[in-house]
């Protein structure tokens, strides 16, 4: 049952110490060496066959038992004028910090790679062990949705409230009409060892507070290492703070935000629950909409529905997180699937991610696949590399909450000046906080910008589905298919096999390869291996024999090339498992917890100095400058700000330590000789056919 009684978060926090005083040292706490109270066990997944056909990857997913959260407390500001404090010291004396607004954004721009993530971090950057966490408290404050172990970032604020003098957070009561529970958050800025009652002079300037209901979270997506978005830090919450998981490899801004911006957010708990209560009790998902232009949610003319009035069933994919019930995102699209063998509808597949190469830690499920006749020619659709599928979700009326306008840091002016506003559509956003004339204060505008300014947030954030709970229905579900993607990231190894790519579907599939690779039909090897083989399983061939010495008295003198996947077109695949559909990018998520064994350097990290650019970056084509195919891969000398904050210099990137200034064998920017991605993966590794 719900814990709906708790009554600590009201004590005094020297009252709430004491009281959890005996618990950790019970559970493993800083005082004792016992280990901090183990994870419940995870209920087996049942799901029926023609629910599990549209997975094409299923694993045994687990909560990671242990691992970091990364905490940011208070608002973020890129470096500019009036926010210099953000400005990191590396920047040089003579730079000119730029103002905000879209004439300087070039100028901006520049200056984002001298962003600093808070003011100061000593006090305000923090790493929060999974472990602190359960040594503290077993269980989350929302038991009814997540199984022991796993936690809330409203659970994050109250832990972070226990170890900390200045900044508390006061557990209220459970909140029918939004279903979830209210809290006041105190914060001491000043350090003078008080909680005053006086509010800062406006909300994006950095106060104390006492008892204020109007604090929220924003989430960092965290590209890895090897990238970091610009707008990552800005994705606005707008799901319950009781209800939105953290895991290891969060990143989460803890920030006083407006009463605007705090009734916003309220009032779609507030219609979620209405919504549900509407339709009778049941959970659901009014329609899936599919836009092929990605237009972000406007230009409706592109945007058409594919499933209508699913009702949603929970399937417990992630047992190891939910409790059985909880119904997330991912909840919706599956039981979709079942409305469409009777609609004729829409069908959706999926598979699933483990920590990327990146080092972006997901581990969840994605949805890689839609089949319907909107998405082309052959009615089916598959996710290819970095051409894939974005999605949002969510009640109608917030669908447009973010400022989806791109270029640098806007200003009030800029709102406030009609050219400026129609050129970038500005005279567009933030709707709910203008007059009815359509007008907008400076006031109002500059709370636009400071809430709302970044391409995710609200009901678009970079969440998984199957982390996202979802059990009072949701209005729509919006895919677009993303085909971008490899433009922006200056790729110069698309790495496909995808028939239409190659045949020029420019339309579905902008970014072009070279040269088609020819994939053997392994299934018609003519000496194929079994398992007397003695290499049995092992990928390399090269580790035991060598072109030199093999087929020397055989009807074949020489070999034409010694790729191993070259081996297999008549050797077979040597006992390779089964592939899972997947057509590009395998060394996406075959790099860390899911690394590949003996296949040679495919395997291995290469230095960031040792690799060279492959091919020409796509969007500057074979006139690219020779500069970028010197030492180091061409991924770390794009000139695209929203790709690296910190650009490659020849010896070191992002400051990063030298274990992490690596480049996978395979990687978007180089192909391996030897086990080139995808071709000889798809080769040996054959997708059974359903």
């Amino acid at each position: 049952m719900m814990n709906k009684n708790l009554k600590y978060g009201n004590l005094k926090k020297t009252t709430f110490a004491m009281m959890l005083l005996p618990l950790m040292t019970a559970c493993g706490g800083s005082d004792s060496n016992d280990a901090p109270p183990p994870v419940s066990e995870i209920p087996e997944v049942e799901l029926p066959d023609e629910i599990r056909n549209h997975f094409d990857l299923i694993v045994d997913t687990e909560t990671a038992v242990d691992g970091t959260i990364e905490v940011y407390l208070g608002r973020w500001f890129p470096c500019m004028k009036g926010h210099e404090d953000m400005c990191s010291s590396d920047m040089p004396e003579d730079f000119e910090v730029p103002d905000a607004g879209f004439k300087n954004g070039e100028a901006f721009a520049t200056a984002s790679k001298y962003n600093m993530r808070t003011r100061d971090d000593s006090k305000y950057y923090m790493e929060v062990q999974l472990s602190d966490l359960r040594a503290w408290q077993e269980q989350a404050v929302r038991d009814d949705i997540f199984m022991p172990g796993n936690y809330s970032a409203l659970d994050l604020m109250m832990y972070i409230s226990s170890i900390r003098d200045d900044f508390e957070v006061k557990l209220g009561g459970f909140n029918e009409a939004r279903q979830s529970y209210d809290f006041t958050v105190s914060f001491d800025a000043d350090g003078d060892g008080t909680f005053d009652n006086a509010p800062a002079t406006h909300y994006s300037h950095w106060g104390d507070y006492q008892d204020s209901d109007s604090w929220g979270v924003t989430l960092s997506h965290g590209g890895g290492d090897m990238l970091n978005d610009f707008n990552g830090y800005l994705e606005t919450v707008y799901d319950r703070l009781d209800e939105t998981l953290v895991r290891d490899g969060s990143q989460i801004r803890i920030q006083p935000v407006s009463e605007a911006y705090r009734d916003r957010v309220w009032q779609t708990h507030i219609d979620e629950v209405n919504f549900k209560a509407s339709n009778g009790g049941k959970v659901i998902l009014k329609e899936i909409t599919l836009d092929m232009e990605d237009t972000d949610g406007y230009g409706d003319e592109f945007i058409k529905t594919i499933a209508q009035d699913v009702e949603v069933k929970a399937y417990n994919l992630r047992p190891d997180i939910y409790r059985p019930g909880v119904i997330t995102s991912l909840d919706m699209v599956i039981s979709a699937n079942e409305t469409a063998k009777e609609a004729g509808s829409a069908e959706f597949g999926f598979t699933f991610w483990p920590t990327l190469s990146t080092g972006s830690k997901l581990g969840s499920y994605v949805m890689n696949q839609i089949s319907h006749p909107e998405v082309g020619p052959s009615n089916k659709l598959r996710a290819e590399g970095l051409d894939g599928w974005n999605y949002a979700a969510g009640m109608n009326e917030y669908t447009l909450d973010i400022i989806v306008t791109q270029g640098s840091w806007p200003t009030a002016q800029d709102f406030l000046d009609p050219e400026i506003a129609a050129e970038f559509e500005l005279d567009r956003e933030c709707s709910w906080l203008r007059e009815s004339d359509g007008s907008i204060t400076e006031i109002k505008a500059k709370e636009c910008i400071d809430h709302w300014y970044g391409t995710f947030g609200g009901n678009k954030l970079h969440v998984a589905m199957d982390n996202m709970v979802r059990n009072h229905g949701m209005e729509y579900i919006y895919f677009s298919w993303v085909k971008k993607m490899f433009l922006v990231y200056n790729v110069s190894e698309v790495n496909s096999v995808n028939e239409a790519r190659l045949m020029g579907d420019t339309y579905r599939f902008p970014a072009q390869v070279e040269k088609a690779e020819k994939i053997a039909d392994i299934s018609k090897a003519i000496a194929p291996l079994t398992e007397e083989h003695f290499g049995w399983n092992i990928a390399d061939c090269q580790l035991c024999h060598s072109k030199d010495d093999i087929h020397k008295s055989k009807a074949v003198d020489t070999l034409e090339r010694d790729e191993p996947y070259f081996c297999a077109s008549c050797h077979g695949g040597n006992g390779a498992p089964e592939a899972h559909g997947e057509t590009a990018r395998c060394f996406w998520c075959h790099s860390e917890d899911k690394a590949m064994q003996n296949h040679g350097e495919a395997s291995q990290w290469m230095a960031f100095s040792d690799v060279e650019c492959s091919g020409f970056p796509q969007h500057m084509g074979p006139n690219a400058p020779s500069e970028l195919f010197g030492p180091g891969s061409c991924a770390d000398q794009v000139d695209k700000p929203n790709v690296v904050k910190q650009n490659w210099d020849g010896s070191k990137y992002n400051d990063l330590p030298a274990g992490r200034q690596q480049s996978f064998g395979n990687s978007d920017w180089y192909n391996t000789e030897s086990f080139p991605d995808p071709y000889s993966c798809v080769t040996c590794h054959v997708t059974p056919k359903k």
